[in-house]
């Protein structure tokens, strides 16, 4: 199965939220592979800047499981990154390394952007597209043109926020199938780049995804 995490916006925590879904499937025993198709996983992480990846894949005549397999780089014992790469990614093809990745006994997760792009990306019978937000007015507002095209919606609150839980709901007119509190601590392990070490707290709610 691919999980796809895409934002409402920028900044709403959707890469550090995909990452805490690795730490809960590395948890449960499982290999995790994260497909990083904006950059932002690699920045967390700390990973080189100009290594090949996605783009490189996308580009290439032989579009293999292999191929792909030979770009990963390991960031965590069971956790392995295939970085985004360098130059434009070929959107036309993402298809083909999805079905591709699906096709292992292991957790697939994408970093996927945000917005209509990021959706147009993570298509596919098996792909599950979730989608971040924070409880901020932008981003609910973004969020409600995307929600009816998403299978799950995570909600990250924050009590210094003046828009609660309810008040996205009812505005989305769903509720949430995941709600993460904000951690402060978890954002300092994800400024170290070492969100995925053994003292990143994983998220336990993002375990139904999984």
């Amino acid at each position: 199965m691919i999980y796809a995490y895409l934002g409402a916006k920028g900044g709403v925590g959707n890469t550090v939220t995909a990452l805490l879904a690795a730490v809960s499937a590395k948890r449960s025993g499982r290999d995790v592979v994260l497909a990083d198709l904006t950059g932002d996983f690699g920045v967390v992480l700390g990973t080189a800047p100009d290594l090949p990846g996605i783009a490189e894949w996308t580009a290439a005549s032989e579009l293999s499981l292999g191929a792909a397999s030979a770009l990963a780089v390991d960031v965590a014992p069971g956790i392995s990154l295939l970085p985004r790469g360098s130059g434009d990614i070929d959107a036309s093809r993402l298809a083909t390394l999805w079905s591709l990745l699906a096709g292992k006994p292991r957790v697939n997760i994408i970093d996927a952007g945000r917005g209509r792009t990021a959706l147009s990306q993570v298509s596919g019978p098996r792909v599950r597209r979730l989608l971040t937000m924070t409880c901020c007015y932008q981003a609910l507002h973004r969020a409600r043109e995307l929600v009816p095209q998403v299978d799950d919606v995570i909600v990250l609150t924050d009590t210094q926020r003046a828009l609660g839980l309810a008040d996205i709901e009812a505005a989305l007119g769903r509720h949430a199938d995941a709600v993460l509190a904000v951690d402060r601590s978890v954002s300092r392990w994800a400024d170290a780049g070492l969100l995925l070490d053994r003292g990143a707290k994983p998220a336990r709610s993002l375990d139904v995804f999984l």
